[in-house]
């Protein structure tokens, strides 16, 4: 009965006993597993026993086939159903980074907010994308501000940015009939990984047996590389007319949209 496993449970029992019950009752046992880790696994058990089952089980006195096949009973059977709703009524905008440059936004509107938008009083919704790198932002103050105009049919966006290891805010508003801007949602605060290795002189590593972080000087390289660039001695304009040293191009960025 799962009683007398409780009982026994409450002695004063040694690793090796627990660990062989473990295995008599089926559960995964690993060689770096603590006593405590091993207790813990068994309680676990018996808890899921006891809420599956109201009428007693003995437990220990069943084989590891046993057990499983009395837990794959006692399992409710999933529904092939279920479906993910198309919204969940609730104002929200999430952005995650991607890579250093494209960061991914998706949003969903509350019943209200969605009427709203597809009124007259609204002339075009855009996704706003603004550059917050090391400042308050206020809504009027960031370095930059890229727009999109997107409609109530798209709930996500990947957006191709201009600066690696930068901080950017997502926004969802809208232009009213006068041609002023109004903000509905907001995201939270996403950071972009660099596209170059860390400018840190320390080493951060953490001891897993002692849970403690430790911080070192960084050493560096062990063996430093030797790196070739194109150059020339004739000027930059000759650097154009050599097609095996490489190409430069020149691009510009708006800041007023994308």
């Amino acid at each position: 009965m799962w009683k007398e496993l409780e009982e026994w449970l409450k002695q004063n029992l040694t690793i090796q006993e627990l660990k062989a019950k473990a295995k008599e009752l089926g559960l995964p046992v690993r060689k770096q597993m603590t006593k405590n880790d091993v207790r813990r696994m068994i309680e676990k058990f018996l808890e899921r026993v006891r809420l599956g089952d109201q009428t007693p089980v003995n437990v220990s006195s069943m084989g590891s086939a046993q057990v499983e096949t009395r837990i794959a009973e006692r399992q409710v059977p999933v529904r092939e159903d279920l479906n993910l709703p198309e919204t969940y009524n609730k104002d929200k905008l999430v952005a995650m980074p991607v890579n250093p440059y494209w960061i991914h936004l998706y949003w969903d509107f509350s019943e209200e907010n969605r009427r709203f938008l597809a009124s007259g009083n609204v002339r075009k919704l855009v996704l706003r994308v603004y550059d917050v790198t090391f400042i308050e932002f206020d809504g009027t103050n960031a370095h930059r501000t890229f727009e999109v105009p997107i409609d109530l049919s798209i709930r996500n966006y990947y957006l191709n940015i201009p600066m690696p290891g930068a901080h950017y805010l997502g926004e969802i508003g809208y232009y009213d009939a006068e041609g002023r801007y109004v903000s509905i949602i907001r995201s939270n605060l996403c950071k972009v990984p660099t596209n170059s290795p860390s400018s840190s002189t320390r080493e951060r590593w953490l001891d897993l047996r002692k849970h403690r972080r430790i911080v070192t000087p960084a050493a560096g390289m062990l063996t430093p590389i030797i790196e070739r660039v194109p150059g020339s001695p004739h000027g930059l304009e000759h650097l154009f007319r050599i097609s095996n040293v490489g190409s430069i191009s020149v691009f510009q960025l708006s800041g007023k949209g994308i």
